[in-house]
């Protein structure tokens, strides 16, 4: 986790002039004050969400507040294209009308479920309580949080905001900006700096490996460098992103550089389109014990395309096979399983999801049967009764959700197919040990109970 210092007596410094990357408010065209994501996200990939959020009992100022917050974006956006003219940031938008593109801006409004005690701890407490609480623990999102609640700060030295990447334990990465401290909502300069720096520290800088990394992750190199570990109080556009281009962004070494990363819309590149969903998933019991999931293949203008696989909402592991074997839900519970395509440069298709419940197959949001692929239980004991000329098998019956065919019987290479519970065979043709198994109207075999042939004889 970060920190980002700023001197206040510093800010008496700021232009009152509008450079072209300064924060300007902007109408937001959001129908509503959610407190959830929207989905489906009309940002087909990777992506940056913003939240303004605040601890309960505090005045909610979102109407005040969308706006400016919508500025600070277009401003970052805008800067880093004057920067780096071949990346720009994806922000998290939702599809409504709207007269500008960030005036489309997802932005959640959310009230966490209790106070936050001062500034020390409060980035974790923040992150701890959005992924718990509001839900802010999608793999493929990175979060913008705009803290509208005390931290206790007074002073010249304050910390103006706080970023880390993702963590173990569904740990999101956020970049926390506090608008109760560094002026930051007195004044329309400052904000998009520390949202923009804290997400650089989202992004994976500054590496300790870098030449000029000091001062927990920040660099010493250039004082107007936008990862200095404390700012002068200037407007964006005074900022540089990586001076020398040796540390965090663009360099040659190999740790982490930040403009590989896949959050930014790679404008350099031909491939601007997302991938086809994929289809036709299907789930099915597995004789692993494994539940197996699969998919048809997507395509994409580019590719090639890799396929994130979910567990109950979970992201589980990426893979380029279309299928894997996962673990089946417990009995009487039912599983989701969802897939998305990714292409390279991090576009992703709209996910497919399919719910499995063992024993009964793939079922509806209700636990309606849609598709029979849960295998027949298996048959526990045979009996065997001998005659001096046949050998006759029974067995209990077995019920099966979606219904039963019958039971397959194999002797050896020859295969029958039998509607009751019981088998007469002819001594004279044993030759090996015989093997039954339910099978249920949808053709699903269950497991294979083998009668040894020296039972047989």
């Amino acid at each position: 986790m970060k920190r980002l210092l700023v001197s206040l007596a510093a800010l008496a410094a700021l232009s009152a002039a509008g450079p072209a990357h300064a924060s300007t408010p902007m109408p937001w065209c959001g129908t509503d004050s959610s407190a959830v994501d929207r989905l489906p996200d009309a940002t087909p990939g990777y992506a940056v969400h913003v939240a303004y959020v605040r601890p309960p009992g505090v005045p909610d100022r979102f109407g005040e507040l969308a706006p400016r917050i919508v500025g600070d974006v277009a401003a970052i956006d805008a800067w880093w294209r004057s920067q780096d003219s071949t990346r720009s940031l994806r922000f998290d938008l939702f599809p409504v009308a709207c007269a500008s593109a960030f005036g489309a801006l997802d932005i959640t409004n959310a009230v966490l479920p209790q106070a936050i005690n001062g500034i020390n701890g409060a980035f974790s407490q923040i992150r701890l309580l959005l992924g718990s609480a509001v839900g802010f623990n999608e793999s493929e999102k990175v979060y913008l949080v705009y803290y509208d609640g005390p931290t206790g700060q007074s002073g010249f030295d304050q910390v103006c905001g706080q970023g880390g990447p993702p963590g173990g334990f569904g740990r999101p990465g956020i970049a926390v900006v506090y608008l109760d401290s560094c002026d930051a909502t007195e004044t329309d300069s400052l904000r998009p700096v520390v949202g923009v720096h804290e997400l650089v520290h989202v992004l994976g800088a500054v590496a300790g490996a870098a030449p000029n990394s000091c001062n927990d992750g920040h660099v010493c190199d250039v004082e107007s460098d936008l990862m200095a570990s404390s700012l002068s109080g200037n407007e964006l556009e005074a900022h540089v992103l990586d001076g020398g281009r040796d540390d965090y962004y663009g360099h040659s070494g190999r740790w982490t550089d930040v403009q590989d990363s896949l959050f930014f819309e790679r404008l350099d590149s031909p491939d601007r389109t997302p991938p086809t969903a994929p289809g036709v998933p299907l789930v099915r019991d597995d004789p692993s014990g494994f539940v197996a999931f699969s998919w048809a293949a997507s395509t994409d203008d580019v590719g090639p395309v890799s396929y994130r696989l979910y567990e109950n909402g979970r992201f589980v592991r990426e893979l380029a096979r279309t299928s894997m074997l996962l673990i089946p839900p417990p009995p009487g519970d039912t599983g989701s399983y969802s897939v998305r395509a990714a292409d390279a440069v991090g576009h992703l298709s709209q996910p497919v999801t399919v719910r499995f419940k063992p024993s009964v197959g793939i079922v509806d949001g209700q636990g309606r049967l849609l598709r029979d692929t849960a295998r027949p239980p298996a048959i526990r004991t045979v009996s065997v009764r001998r005659t001096t000329r046949t050998v006759v098998l029974s067995w209990p019956a077995v019920r099966d959700f979606g219904g039963l065919r019958g039971y397959r019987v194999k002797i050896g290479a020859r295969t029958l197919s039998v509607t009751k519970p019981a088998v007469t065979i002819t001594r004279a043709t044993l030759r090996a040990a015989v093997s039954v198994a339910a099978v249920d109207r949808a053709g699903n075999v269950g497991p294979t109970t083998t009668v040894p042939l020296r039972r047989l004889r």
